[in-house]
């Protein structure tokens, strides 16, 4: 990193470990946090006190969590995270400076090291109506669901990413659109890793993406939720079209006691349009009966536990992503960065 050779003359000896982490502290990154996410697999804490060492450690750390690395090197200034793209923040039951600053932070990061590690492929805008959009999905397979929304994506050269280890007590977001160059990148957080869960939000960020929202820049979900925002309203309907088609709230007037008769609801449905995913219209029906019945919720989980999954949706996420990487042109430094992220 030739920019940055100045600092080496600057340090006094002075620059240690325990400094840094110090002042990493005061914006919301635990030392535990920076360990596990900011320092290379090979860090040892013998390291700590050796200001060469550190210099190096400091500049993983920087640009794994999207710091200024100036700022962490000079004793007078307080750790700096780097400018970001311009940023449009849908944020929900919240006032505005409650913004989940340090994890869309380092959620950009992500984004940006997943676009700069793909294989060439070139963005093919989407269409603008969700009818085509699904007829599209479904002429590479027989419903629309995660794997196939994924495949659809990847088709179009939007990067589809999970990730969501975040400091602790940190506000989290939901979902992220991030252009990077000419082509975006998809961003899911949301604890809930079933794959009909992370279908609807991937759904919900498709549709900013096919409806213009956000064509420059950044574009953050703190929460997929209800909303009186009019984009997130656009965004909601066109994930619900895409993914049940006709079906949204086709439960509504029935008496449902039980996920046994839930799940034959259900059946009858997926007769009528083998096209819909089963547990996207359970969660559908949960999405409704819960405004008047907050068990409702609970019964159709134990629905979509019964209908099962062979492999969560984080994990199907993943194993797209790491189809795409280009394993064999990037670095050591980036390829630790990345399996640390994919979990390997």
């Amino acid at each position: 990193m030739p920019e940055e050779k100045w600092e080496v003359k600057s340090l006094n000896q002075s620059l240690s470990m325990v400094s840094l982490l110090d002042k990493l502290s005061a914006v919301g990154l635990s030392a535990s946090y920076v360990r596990r996410a900011g320092l290379p697999s090979w860090w040892d804490d013998e390291l700590n006190e050796i200001p060469a060492a550190v210099l190096e450690g400091a500049a993983h750390i920087a640009q794994r969590l999207n710091l200024d690395l100036r700022s962490l090197l000079q004793n007078d200034s307080a750790a700096e995270f780097k400018p970001l793209l311009p940023t449009k923040f849908k944020y929900h039951h919240q006032q505005a400076s409650d913004i989940p600053y340090v994890s869309y932070q380092i959620a950009s990061r992500i984004a940006e090291l997943v676009a700069s590690s793909l294989k060439p492929r070139p963005f093919i805008p989407i269409p603008t109506t969700v009818k085509q959009v699904r007829q599209d999905v479904l002429a590479q397979g027989s419903k629309v669901d995660l794997e196939s929304l994924l495949g659809y994506c990847w088709q179009h050269g939007i990067a589809v990413v999970y990730f969501n280890d975040y400091p602790k007590d940190t506000r989290k977001i939901t979902g992220m659109i991030q252009w990077q160059g000419d082509r975006p990148v998809i961003l899911l957080s949301h604890k809930s890793t079933h794959p009909a869960w992370l279908t609807f939000h991937l759904a919900h960020e498709l549709g900013h993406l096919a409806l213009g929202h956000v064509k420059t820049g950044i574009l953050i979900d703190d929460e997929i939720n209800e909303s009186d925002d009019v984009e997130e309203i656009a965004a909601n309907r066109f994930a619900v079209e895409l993914l049940v088609n006709q079906y949204d709230n086709c439960f509504q007037g029935l008496s449902i006691y039980n996920n046994g008769q839930l799940r034959a609801k259900i059946e009858e449905k997926l007769k009528a349009d083998p096209t819909v995913d089963a547990c996207v219209l359970a969660f559908n029906y949960a999405w409704h009966a819960k405004k008047a019945d907050s068990q409702k919720f609970g019964l159709a989980k134990k629905a979509v536990q019964e209908l099962g999954c062979e492999e969560s949706g984080d994990a199907i996420i993943r194993r797209f992503l790491e189809n795409h990487l280009d394993w064999e042109s990037l670095g050591d430094g980036t390829i630790d960065h990345l399996e640390r992220i994919l979990g390997e």
